[in-house]
């Protein structure tokens, strides 16, 4: 139940990921994130949980991982493209919890696309991690 809430938190972060943008959400999530990460290396020292070895913890530091490749995508478009990518849900501009979207329509396009990356590369990277350490370790 507890891994459940933790996937759940990771949703969270890429549904609302407006609200890392600003450094302060970003740093509290971080610290949130950081928590709960560790709470999973707690489980696995205590033998806690009836998963195979690693991936309690990976599963625990997943909402840290999804907060940090989310980041890292923020970041990119910003100084690699050039242009900030603002999310969309359902063909509307999508608001974080505490930050509004300031993102213009006319650029639904680019904005679609954003959207994609900061959806798919997070569950796409944490699957290949559980992937690996699912056939590596157990």
């Amino acid at each position: 139940m507890i891994i459940i809430i933790y996937q759940l938190f990771s949703l969270v972060i890429i549904t609302f990921s407006e609200d890392l943008k600003e450094d302060k959400y970003y740093k509290r999530y971080l610290k949130i994130t950081f928590g709960i990460g560790f709470l999973g290396i707690f489980m696995e020292l205590l033998n806690w949980n009836y998963l195979c070895r690693f991936n309690c913890t990976l599963l625990t530091f997943s909402p840290l991982l999804t907060l940090l490749i989310s980041k890292g995508i923020i970041e990119f478009y910003k100084k690699v493209i050039k242009k900030e990518g603002f999310q969309m849900q359902w063909g509307k501009l999508s608001d974080g919890i505490w930050v509004k979207n300031k993102g213009n329509l006319k650029n639904r396009g680019f904005y679609g696309w954003y959207t994609t990356n900061i959806v798919s590369f997070p569950i796409l990277i944490l699957t290949i991690l559980f992937v690996v350490i699912e056939k590596n370790v157990c």
